[in-house]
């Protein structure tokens, strides 16, 4: 290769491609049935000369220098790679480590939403518990005051029967002591009408007038009226003259004045002698 004076491969190129060349032109002279006049090219003179050592030496630097440029590149295409790769690592690490702390917050997160749950569902329950004990107390409350409104209430109607009782009872005696009061009185003005009675000519036995006496608390009469009459005038007339011949019950005057209103300032009197009845 050093006999061509440095053109080793463009002249085995050049001798090639005339051999090609060359080929076609006879393989297709054959196919052809008329004849076809070759024109033959002018040829190519190949001169070998001598390789000069100093080109060589500059040549064989070149590639050396280009092949060190080439090996740098490719180090340097490695190095970008191995940098890229490195990048990609730590993007991926950091992407990892991303995810990883988003998991991580979420699992925080839920774990904070589960206890402000559960601390929500205790609040409830103790404020329910809390409820229900307010309702517990407040139901024994009003049935401790029910209880006590009913003793209380029991306790008034005893009172009340009781002082109804004595009321009654009080009522009674003071009835009894008024009935014998009034009866008393009664028999009083009775006996001094009779006493001041002149017995007429046509009194008979059995004859019975009613008179009603008008009175005022002091035992003064204002009125005296025959009611019911004995069927026989004298024996009225002398009936009623006896009761103006008494003038003024004295005895009438000490009466309390709720008796002498409800018995005695309008009083009904039976007047029947008992000189009649002998």
């Amino acid at each position: 290769m050093t006999a061509f004076n440095g053109y080793p491969l463009s002249i085995l190129l050049a001798i090639l491609l005339h051999s090609c060349v060359i080929g076609a032109l006879l393989f297709f002279q054959r196919a052809e049935t008329q004849v076809i006049e070759i024109v033959q090219p002018p040829s190519v003179k190949a001169n070998l000369v001598a390789e000069n050592p100093q080109a060589r030496n500059e040549r064989v630097q070149e590639q050396r220098q280009a092949q060190r440029i080439q090996e740098q590149r490719d180090a340097e295409r490695r190095e970008e790679q191995r940098r890229q790769q490195q990048r990609e690592a730590e993007r991926q690490e950091q992407l990892r480590q991303q995810q990883q702390a988003e998991r991580e917050a979420e699992q925080r997160r839920v774990a904070q939403l589960e206890r402000e749950r559960e601390a929500q569902r205790q609040a409830d329950q103790q404020r329910a518990a809390e409820q229900r004990q307010r309702e517990e107390q407040a139901r024994a409350e009003q049935e401790r005051r029910r209880q006590q409104e009913l003793a209380e209430q029991q306790r008034r109607q005893r009172e009340e029967q009781a002082r109804q009782q004595a009321q009654a009872q009080a009522a009674a005696q003071q009835a009894a002591a008024d009935g014998e009061a009034v009866m008393s009185y009664t028999t009083l003005i009775h006996d001094l009408v009779q006493q001041n009675w002149s017995r007429p000519p046509s009194a008979r036995n059995g004859m019975v007038a009613v008179l009603r006496i008008r009175m005022v608390p002091t035992g003064d009469i204002l009125d005296v009226e025959i009611v019911q009459s004995s069927g026989d005038y004298a024996f009225d007339r002398a009936a009623e003259q006896a009761v103006y011949r008494v003038n003024r019950f004295t005895e009438l005057q000490g009466m309390p004045t709720r008796l002498f209103d409800r018995n005695f300032r309008s009083f009904l009197l039976t007047f029947r002698p008992e000189d009649l009845l002998n």
